[in-house]
C-alpha cells in the first residue's frame, strides 16, 4: 500500500509542482475545455456544476439553451483527450523527440477516442456476467445485499480497466501496445494498482461529498465544478503515465 500511495502523491506532485509548465504543455486542450465549459457554464449553469441533470425528461426539458449543450460537450470532450494526451506525451517522450511538441495530432487524439472505447467495451462486455449474479441478489435478498455484493465486483472491473490501460498513454507516443501487452507489464504491479484504485475510490467519494456540500445551481460553482473536474482529469492521468513509466520504461517515483 506504500507504494500505491507513493504513485498517488507522485502523480499529484506532477501536476502542481510547476503549475505554469503543465498549462503550457496542455494549452491546446485547456482551450478548448474553457470555450466550451464557458458555453455550458453561461448557458446551462446547473449542467457545468452537476446540480442538474439528464436523469427525467422533465429534468432534460427544464434545461435552458438546450442547443448549445451539444457543442459544448463536443468541446469539452475533445479538449480532454487533447490535454490528457498531451500530457502523457509531455512526460513520456525522450529528449530527442521533444522538438515535435506536446499538441497531440489529429490521428493521436482519434487513436485515443478509439482505445478508450475499445476498453469501454471490454469492461461493459465483463461487467455483463459479473453483474447478473448482483441481480439475482437483489431479487432474492434486497438491495441493500446487492449494493454490498457490488463494491468487490466494481473493484474488480476497476483494476482490470487499470491493468489493460497502460496502451492509452502509449498511444499518445505513438507506441503500438495490445491489451495483453499492458497486462504483461503490470504483472509486477497488480497488487499495487489495486491500493491505487483504494485510494483513488476514497479521493473521489471525499470530492463529491465535499462538492456536493458547496455547488449551487449558479455560475460561480459551475466554474469551479470545471476547474476542480480538469484537475481531477490531470492527476488521473499521471496515474497512468506513472504506472508506464514504472512498468513500460523502468522509472521509479
Amino acid at each position: 500500500m506504500s507504494y500505491a500511495i507513493r504513485i498517488f502523491t507522485h502523480a499529484i506532485s506532477m501536476v502542481f509542482r510547476d503549475l505554469s509548465a503543465t498549462v503550457r504543455a496542455t494549452s491546446a486542450g485547456i482551450l478548448l475545455i474553457a470555450l466550451g465549459a464557458g458555453l455550458l457554464v453561461v448557458m446551462a449553469p446547473g449542467l457545468a456544476s452537476g446540480v442538474t441533470t439528464f436523469n427525467s425528461p422533465e429534468a432534460f426539458n427544464s434545461i435552458p439553451n438546450i442547443e448549445f449543450v451539444l457543442p459544448a460537450f463536443l468541446l469539452m470532450a475533445i479538449g480532454y483527450m487533447m490535454m490528457i494526451a498531451a500530457w502523457h506525451r509531455y512526460v513520456l517522450l525522450p529528449p530527442e523527440r521533444r522538438d515535435e511538441g506536446f499538441t497531440p495530432s489529429a490521428g493521436i487524439v482519434l487513436g485515443y477516442f478509439g482505445r478508450s472505447l475499445l476498453l469501454g467495451l471490454a469492461v461493459g462486455v465483463l461487467a455483463i456476467p459479473i453483474f447478473i449474479p448482483v441481480g439475482l441478489i437483489a431479487a432474492s435478498m434486497g438491495d441493500r445485499v446487492a449494493e454490498i455484493a457490488l463494491i468487490p465486483m466494481v473493484a474488480l472491473l476497476g483494476w482490470l480497466l487499470l491493468r489493460w490501460s497502460l496502451i492509452l498513454p502509449a498511444c499518445t507516443i505513438e507506441r503500438k501496445m495490445s491489451f495483453g501487452d499492458s497486462w504483461r507489464a503490470t504483472k509486477p504491479l497488480a497488487g499495487t494498482i489495486l491500493g491505487v484504485l483504494i485510494i483513488f475510490v476514497l479521493i473521489d467519494f471525499v470530492l463529491n461529498l465535499v462538492l456536493g456540500a458547496i455547488i449551487t445551481d449558479s455560475v460561480i460553482s459551475g466554474i469551479i465544478s470545471v476547474i476542480v473536474s480538469l484537475l481531477y482529469a490531470l492527476v488521473s492521468a499521471s496515474i497512468l503515465t506513472t504506472l508506464y513509466g514504472i512498468a513500460v520504461e523502468g522509472r521509479d517515483v
